[in-house]
């Protein structure tokens, strides 16, 4: 009920309502303030006004999700810009498709439907919200059902509406007039007229949050035409899911708005009295505090300050929302802001404070909650998690954003290209902010696509979506990578908004200058109006694509765990394979990091150190995990250990067994060899060679012997990286292809025995020098072959 001579003239003309049939006291014994403790009941996103009777039905009242909402003044911008932006942070059935509702001419004695608002998919399916058909919205076009919605009531109607953008609110029309919303809790909630609900019994209201921003954008063109309480030109302000304004100036007109009843129902019910001398405290009367759980509104709000106005150096912490009154209704910013500082803070996690989400700066509280990586996005919490107490932080940024928004409006412009709509399809943490003006007569179907109930790879929405859950194979790596694509994809856009901006304004010169000699008649200035803003449609086509690279990009290069370098291109899909020389042998390994590991400090709270233990040792089992020859162990003779077994080859002449087929094929090797010598030299040369041999074998032994020390001395400090099967015998034949597998052991003192000056004392290299001699031929006692 709008005071006469204090506000701007009502959207449209409504009756009284009804005398309420129940009284409300300030108490929490108040039947609705009870109620509110309810998740169902006291969590509405919607608000309705009361317009009506009731119609038997039935309905479920959609529970909160939340929204982050922040406006900044034109004088508190780098180019004199408006700016508000909104988040609409449903869970995975809201509606995110940003649709195109085109002007209409009305006649004098029709009505408008106001329409129920879901919010989940589909939120409208019909052909009243135009005078034309919307394609988005028709019956049976896609997955939207046959049957068109129904109304709850309908309203007078205007003679024209305006063209405008909408996603489940209405965002910014042709009038540069933009929107943005954020549910807020309070005492007082309505059902939707026709629909029963417990606790509210038939509904009798009419109009949501949800129409009555579209009512705006389809008849206003100024936002004094709905304000409540202005943000002074210089300043920001941010709405966090709580009311933020504090008390009424009934002196002040030009920067307050309001309706008597605001001041009527609180002296009424005893929570104000006009006689006090003291203002009305709007949000300590008629909010319902925080959603969920202490710090869901306020932190949000103190992470916009500490952004935007870090002078302030406000808290934190409060002790409760409303009785506190912790942060100003709005501030100065410490530098004058634009689109990409709202667009970082819209993606923020509270990085680098004591309550960071994200990354290596997160709390402790986030140590094991994001995983290895670290990820913010804990999809499991608060009501889903029944029996366990307990809250995460409630961010910006948020896994659970079905879109977001920041809304453009520069009066120094035509309409046609002044006002800009960044439009976010899902969570702003992954998503490039793309831009549409609000002089588009059509928008393209990658931005009016997309949805949770069906996968469309050529929607913003999906290819936003697959970036999103693929970040979160490595999140502090492939975010590095995501914020890096989107600050390259922030540049062109605004790039190409100079450009479009520039054509408009040349179009606009040429059609207000007739004598113009180049002026040509049979291009009008709405067509080249139409042709510059519709480079945006290009435009998010072209993001799409661009964006399906990067989802590509960071899923060839973090699968399964491994790191690929991609030398190629920031969004490459290749990794040049390894070199090799004319014989196959590696010259170059691929740029592959096979088994980067996690972070320690995970490993350690996650109790890696309390897995399976190294295999046993045979000295403490007794050497029954030898091997031994069945057929010559007649005697139940215990088994022999590896290196026994070892010393009776080298004392018999035979194979060395070292473990491992590789090993195995390179005594055999050897064996034939030697053989092969005998066969060829024969006679009296038999002997010395014989020497030779054993003197090989003697070596080659002792070799093998020390080395399986080193090795298994490694492994049992965990100080090897190298523990395939066949891995000694590429050690000692790669000649540097296998370095993990080539160090030394550490000795005890905890020494590499690599070092230049103890390369005498190496057995590895010692080896590896033996064996690279032998085939040579420079060997002593060897022969060349």
């Amino acid at each position: 009920r709008p005071s006469s001579g204090r506000t701007a003239p009502p959207l449209v003309s409504l009756p009284p309502p009804p005398s309420p049939t129940m009284k409300f006291a300030p108490s929490s014994s108040s039947p609705l303030r009870a109620a509110s403790s309810s998740s169902s009941l006291s969590l509405l996103p919607l608000l309705f006004l009361s317009f009506g009777g009731p119609l038997p039905s039935s309905f479920v009242l959609p529970s909160v999700e939340g929204c982050t909402t922040i406006a900044v003044g034109r004088l508190a911008t780098i180019d004199g810009s408006v700016l508000s932006s909104h988040s609409n942070d449903g869970e995975g059935t809201t509606d995110p498709r940003l649709v195109l509702v085109p002007s209409s001419s009305w006649p004098s004695d029709s009505t408008r439907k106001i329409f129920y608002s879901p919010e989940s998919y589909p939120r409208y399916v019909g052909y009243d919200r135009a005078s034309i058909p919307i394609r988005e919205y028709e019956p049976g076009r896609g997955d939207n059902p046959t049957v068109s919605f129904e109304p709850l009531c309908e309203i007078p109607q205007v003679r024209r509406t305006y063209r405008y953008m909408e996603e489940t609110y209405g965002a910014l029309n042709e009038r540069q007039l933009g929107i943005s919303e954020s549910t807020c809790s309070g005492v007082f909630g309505a059902a939707p007229r026709g629909m029963d609900h417990p606790g509210y019994g038939a509904g009798r209201a009419c109009l949501s949050i949800d129409a009555l921003s579209q009512i705006a954008m389809e008849r206003h063109s100024r936002a004094r035409d709905a304000i409540v309480r202005r943000v002074p030109d210089d300043s920001f302000a941010v709405v966090p899911n709580a009311f933020i304004i504090r008390e009424i100036d009934a002196d002040d007109a030009t920067n307050y708005m309001w309706s008597d009843s605001a001041f009527d129902v609180a002296e009424k019910l005893g929570w104000w009295s006009s006689s006090s001398g003291k203002k009305l405290d709007f949000t300590a009367t008629y909010s319902d505090g925080e959603y969920s759980h202490k710090y869901y509104s306020g932190r949000r709000s103190w992470g916009v300050y500490r952004k935007f106005a870090p002078s302030l150096d406000l808290s934190a912490e409060y002790e409760e929302w409303r009785i506190s009154d912790p942060y100003p209704f709005a501030a100065r910013p410490d530098a004058k802001l634009c689109v990409e500082d709202v667009a970082m803070v819209m993606r923020s996690y509270y990085e680098d404070t004591p309550y960071s989400q994200a990354g290596n700066s997160s709390s402790k509280l986030n140590l094991l909650a994001g995983g290895p990586w670290k990820s913010p996005d804990h999809v499991a919490g608060d009501n889903s998690t029944p029996g366990i107490a307990g809250n995460w932080e409630r961010t910006v940024g948020l896994y659970r954003t079905s879109d977001s928004y920041i809304a453009q409006s520069r009066s120094y412009l035509p309409d046609a290209a002044g006002g800009i709509l960044w439009y976010g399809p899902y969570a702003a943490p992954y998503s490039s902010y793309v831009p549409f003006a609000g002089g588009m007569t059509s928008l393209p179907r990658s931005a009016t696509s997309g949805h949770h109930m069906r996968l469309d790879k050529t929607t913003l929405f999906w290819a936003n979506r697959y970036v999103g859950n693929y970040a979160r194979l490595k999140w502090i790596d492939t975010m590095r990578e995501v914020k890096a694509f989107q600050g390259r994809m922030m540049g062109e856009f605004l790039e190409l908004q100079s450009d479009v901006d520039a054509l408009v304004v040349a179009a606009l010169h040429r059609h207000r200058d007739i004598s113009d000699p180049d002026y040509d008649d049979s291009v009008s200035y709405e067509r080249a109006v139409a042709d510059a803003v519709d480079l945006y449609s290009d435009n998010a086509d072209r993001t799409v694509s661009l964006t399906w690279d990067l989802a590509d990009h960071l899923m060839f290069k973090y699968a399964d765990g491994q790191i690929h370098s991609t030398p190629e291109s920031p969004l490459g899909t290749h990794t040049p394979p390894r070199a090799y020389d004319a014989r196959g042998s590696t010259v170059r390994e691929a740029e592959v990091i096979d088994q980067p590991g996690y972070p320690n400090e995970w490993l350690e709270k996650v109790g890696y150190g309390d897995g399976p233990p190294p295999p046993p040792n045979c000295e403490e089992l007794e050497w029954r995990c030898g091997h031994a020859d069945d057929d010559n162990n007649n005697n139940n003779e215990p088994h022999r250990t590896r290196t026994q077994q070892a010393q009776d080859d080298e004392t018999e002449g035979g194979n060395l067994r070292g473990g491992g087929d590789e090993e195995g094929t390179i005594n055999e090797e050897m064996a034939e060899e030697e053989d092969g010598d005998d066969d060829n030299k024969g006679g009296a040369d038999d002997d010395d060679n014989d020497d030779d041999d054993d003197e090989e074998t003697t070596m080659m032994g002792e070799a093998w012997r020390e080395y399986l020390a080193k090795k298994r001395e490694a492994y049992e400090g965990g100080r090897s990286a190298c523990k395939s099967r066949g891995d000694v015998a590429a050690a000692l034949l790669s000649g540097g292809g296998r370095k993990e597998c080539a160090a030394a052991a550490p000795d005890n003192n905890g020494n590499d025995d690599d070092d230049d000056d103890d390369d005498d004392d190496d057995p590895v290299k010692e080896d590896r020098k033996f064996v690279q001699d032998r085939e040579d031929g420079t060997t002593d006692g060897v022969s060349a072959k």
